[in-house]
């Protein structure tokens, strides 16, 4: 079966012949579509030559408009400065930063109101005031009106649009002035003047239009001027009797009314192949819009072989990179008709975090309330900056070698980031920074401040620019080193603006033009268009054709993209001049998606699922056509939902259901090692119960805890500022070396403000505590410490003998594990121990969280077995192991000796117990734990041990694996919820 652009060129040559081509003129949708014609007229099978011949002057439409008027189109950036200088003369006022907010907006209306000539005033006045007003009239009664015409809102709205119209024809005086015009401009002179530029001046012999739609009104005007006379010109539609023949069907909206008006001349053929033609179409459905990518390389895999074209056709352009990766190795046949976009790069990212690193600036407030500002870099950016992939790729090149003979230097990126964090910096300045990187050129780049000044960031922007190149030249990495290269032309088309308007740029708005450039900015891909595949975007398959088209992101939305209107002009006013509204994209979107399939064999058609990235995931009305309509008319296809498997790797250490691992003899040996050597902590023992799986990754597979830098006082960072006044405190008193007696704790409490400062300090370096969510949770952390400190002036039993703070004691006996003897070591870090009534000494544990008298108890009719094996029960199980630990060692033959004295049993008595800050009004809550009546210390001491050795044997036991647990609430602030899939 024929391509349309083979049918045309064969039509052509057999009117024509081979020596007359070089008099035709043939006017084409796109670039692309020029240069497949052009290879249809060179492997014409019915019209075949071996002499050289001189082809036809074949151009995209946009070529023809300008080459024709001669004309000079002028870029967007340089529009958007035009246009301002526009509205500056009219209104002196008008702020830039804002009027780059719609600017890009009022152009693209301009240039819809000159595709399709408009009458610019009469459309331009409908958005006035006075017309705004009156549409409104039915709405509001007259007392409203008055009062609207009077706010603020309503002044601020109708500015914009009071002097809109004087602003387009001024515009337009100013570009002509100077030999330049925007795209509708070029469009419109041409339509206006077509007698003038084509009929008189008799270019060509002939003129052919190949393969349009949807034609703007100017595009209408022009091709109605040539095709006036058939001798002069002839119009060649691409379209199927599916939608050309029915009503009801939007693809064929247009060109039913070029047909029937017949006014570009005699409709020449007509195709029937989604009607007839054996077409297997697969629809599929994928849970996400990556997977796309990976399935479409699978599916291309079996057609790398064989012969025809296959087009792999994007409807969301983000897909380029994934599908490019998704491709087999072996895949190297393939061209890419559309660009990369320059805003799509690693490249873009670095300079958006640049950009808004350097944008912020820190408040700080006096003593005296007064705010200033200082220009410091707030950690969050500077650790993107420096963990960007081409800043680690520098770092790999230039400061992760050895040099010769020398040693290895400090990595000054590594050094800040460990810094920022060890100490906790929220905010830095550029002289701590460059610091920090042993002024590497690097840091001096990267932190140097801008302040507020185009120039500057231009300077540093090359500067960064010429480093990173050093980098990938190395590395001969092409596309990125495109990247660079297409930065710095962007770079240097802005310095001329920047010199040229001085101080009316703003780095505010000289990063709005610079995204601009960026988004407009393209990395061509060279390739040749003969190549098996072809990777595309939809608007670029105009007038193409192929024999197998693999299509992604065919969901609402995406194709076709819904009711999306960017405009100023109200919607009533494009139905009533006749500008394009979202039906109107909706129907051209429709024609290139069945115009595509007229002569496809094979067609994949992929859309997401539900509950997706595109919405609800709904698939498109495409789709549905295709199955409850194409499929009743046209019973040679062959549609299929195939459904996407994953096969995974049967040697997996994890299973995606319950995340089992087996202990394997090199584990239990390492836990063996651990148990005798650093011994069990509570903290150990409670992960253990309540997740064992969690204890692998803590204790086995030695996952450490990401640190992180807090700009506010969270739960663990207050927690250990508490506990470490606290500390401070009793080591104070325990220096007396004597009793504690009331009046030192009001002696604290007259300095208590002097130790939370200087625990904050210790614990919290960076933080500001003036003002936020930080102020108030000092003044908690305050007041928390002050009722409990109030606590003990007015309920303990005075004298009290502070023994020690922050005690790590252990204690350690043989366990028969398994017929084996294995030795057991238990050690646990206790905040305070004292000794109050001469005998009682009282192991106390200070919690910042609630505690309750029942936590400390076995409940419900449980045994203390039970209790301590239940996973809510962790604070029962940590004193139940101080207890035990301070009664071993006081048995043991070295004792438990506090500044050299030892403690005995046989005058003390042990009770472990629990401040809990928000329950201060509970007072001292002691563990009640006994494993039977009137128990010794010596069964307490056997009875603990037993229940220790059977926590060991299930640790060690090879046929019970780590499990995660079925308790969901104990997942919630766990540090490795995401390794385990929770």
């Amino acid at each position: 079966m024929q391509t349309f652009l083979q049918e045309a060129a064969d039509y052509i040559l057999e009117k024509h012949g081979f020596k007359n081509l070089s008099r035709l003129c043939i006017i084409i949708p796109t670039r692309r579509g020029a240069l497949y014609f052009k290879k249809a007229l060179v492997s014409s099978q019915k019209y075949k030559t071996e002499k050289p011949f001189l082809a036809p002057d074949v151009l995209a439409i946009d070529d023809f408009v300008n080459q024709v008027t001669g004309v000079k189109q002028i870029d967007q950036v340089s529009l958007l400065f035009e246009l301002h200088d526009v509205f500056k003369e009219i209104d002196p006022n008008i702020q830039f930063e804002r009027f780059m907010t719609w600017a890009p907006t009022l152009l693209n209306d301009f240039d819809k109101i000159d595709q399709y000539l408009v009458e610019a005033k009469a459309l331009l006045s409908y958005m006035s005031e006075a017309k705004a007003i009156e549409r409104w009239q039915l709405q509001l009664g007259e007392s409203q009106q008055q009062y609207f015409r009077k706010t603020d809102r309503a002044d601020r709205y109708f500015k914009l649009f009071e002097n809109i119209g004087n602003v387009y024809e001024n515009l337009k005086i100013r570009l002509t002035e100077k030999g330049l015009v925007y795209r509708g401009m070029a469009y419109r002179r041409l339509a206006e003047n077509v007698d003038e530029y084509l009929i008189d001046k008799n270019l060509y012999q002939k003129y052919y239009i190949l393969g349009f739609n949807a034609l703007s009104t100017a595009e209408e005007q022009i091709f109605k001027g040539l095709t006036k006379n058939p001798e002069r010109a002839e119009t060649l539609w691409d379209s199927d009797d599916y939608y050309l023949k029915t009503k009801e069907q939007k693809a064929g909206d247009w060109l039913r009314k070029y047909k029937e008006e017949g006014t570009f001349g005699e409709w020449k053929w007509n195709g029937n192949e989604l009607l007839t033609s054996e077409k297997k179409i697969q629809i599929i459905g994928v849970s996400n819009a990556s997977v796309q990518a990976k399935v479409a390389g699978h599916l291309y895999g079996p057609c790398k072989s064989d012969d025809g074209l296959t087009a792999i056709v994007l409807g969301d352009e983000n897909l380029l990179v994934p599908v490019m990766n998704s491709l087999e190795n072996a895949v190297s046949d393939f061209n890419i008709t559309m660009g990369l976009s320059l805003k799509s790069s690693m490249l873009f990212t670095l300079v958006d975090i640049l950009f808004e690193m350097h944008r912020n600036l820190v408040e700080f407030k006096t003593e005296e309330g007064k705010t200033f500002k200082i220009p410091k870099f707030s950690h969050r950016h500077v650790v993107k900056v420096l963990n960007h992939p081409f800043i680690r790729r520098y770092e790999l090149l230039n400061f992760a070698k050895t040099p010769v003979n020398s040693q290895k230097q400090e990595n000054p990126i590594r050094k800040t980031l460990t810094t920022i964090i060890a100490w906790n910096k929220v905010f830095l300045s550029a002289e701590e920074l460059q610091e920090l990187g042993n002024n590497a050129e690097l840091f001096r780049i990267l932190f140097s401040s801008w302040n507020n000044s185009p120039k500057k960031a231009i300077k540093c922007l090359y500067e960064l620019i010429d480093l990173l190149r050093e980098v990938y030249s190395e590395n001969q990495n092409a596309i990125e080193t495109e990247y660079l290269y297409q930065f710095f032309l962007i770079l240097q088309r802005l310095e001329s603006i920047v010199e040229q308007r001085g101080d009316r740029i703003t780095l505010k708005s000289f990063k709005t033009f610079l995204y601009e450039l960026i988004k407009q900015t393209k990395i061509p891909f060279s390739g040749e268009t003969d190549q098996s595949l072809q990777i595309m975007g939809m608007l670029e398959t105009r007038t193409l054709d192929f024999d197998r088209l693999i299509i992604l992101s065919v969901n609402e939305g995406v194709l076709p993209t819904g009711k999306k209107q960017n405009s100023l002009i109200p919607f009533e006013a494009f139905e009533e001049f006749g500008l394009p509204t979202h039906n109107h994209a909706d129907a051209v979107m429709a024609y290139h998606f069945f115009r595509l399939l007229q002569r496809a064999k094979e067609v994949s058609l992929l859309h997401i699922l539900p509950s997706d990235t595109y919405g609800a995931g709904e698939k498109s009305r495409f789709i549905l056509q295709i199955e409850h309509e194409l499929a009743k008319l046209n019973k040679n296809l062959n549609i299929s939902h195939p459904n996407i498997v994953f096969h995974t790797d049967d040697n997996v250490l994890a299973e995606t259901e319950d995340f089992v691992i087996q202990k394997t003899p090199e584990i239990i040996s390492l836990i063996e090692k651990q148990i005798s050597e650093k011994g069990i902590y509570p903290s150990h023992l409670n992960q253990f119960v309540e997740c064992s799986l969690r204890y692998y990754f803590s204790k086995v597979a030695g996952i450490e805890q990401t640190d992180e830098i807090s700009e506010k006082i969270e739960a663990d960072s207050f927690g250990n500022w508490i506990h470490k006044t606290l500390e401070n405190i009793d080591k104070e008193l325990v220096a007396k070396d004597r009793f504690i007696e009331k009046t030192d704790i009001l002696q604290v409490l007259d300095k208590l403000d002097d130790y939370l400062k200087a625990a904050f300090q210790e614990t919290n370096r960076g933080l500001n505590t003036e003002e936020g969510s930080n102020f108030v949770m000092y003044q908690i952390g305050e007041t928390i410490l002050r009722k409990f400190l109030n606590y003990q002036v007015e309920n303990e039993s005075f004298p009290v003998e502070l023994l020690d703070t922050e005690r790590t004691i252990s204690a350690t006996f043989e366990a028969t594990v398994s017929g084996r003897k294995l030795p057991v070591k238990i050690a646990g870090r206790i905040d305070r121990i004292d000794r109050i009534n001469q005998h009682t000494i009282r192991v106390i544990d200070y919690k910042t969280g609630k505690v309750v008298p029942n936590d400390l108890k076995a409940t419900g009719g449980q045994t203390v077995s039970e209790a301590l094996n239940e996973a809510d029960k962790s604070k029962y199980r940590q004193l139940w192991l101080y207890k035990y630990m301070t009664l071993k060692r006081m048995l043991s033959v070295e004792g438990l000796k506090i500044k050299e004295i030892p403690l005995e049993t046989i005058t003390n008595q042990v009770a472990a117990g629990i401040y809990s800050f928000r329950n201060i009004d509970s007072g001292f809550m002691v563990q009640d734990v006994k494993f039977r009546e009137d128990e010794s210390v010596a069964d307490f001491i056997g009875d603990s041990e037993r229940e220790i050795t059977a926590f060991v044997e299930e640790l060690l036991d090879p046929g019970k694996p780590f499990l995660r647990t079925h308790d969901i609430k104990m997942c919630e602030y766990c540090d490795y919820r995401q390794i385990c899939g929770r």
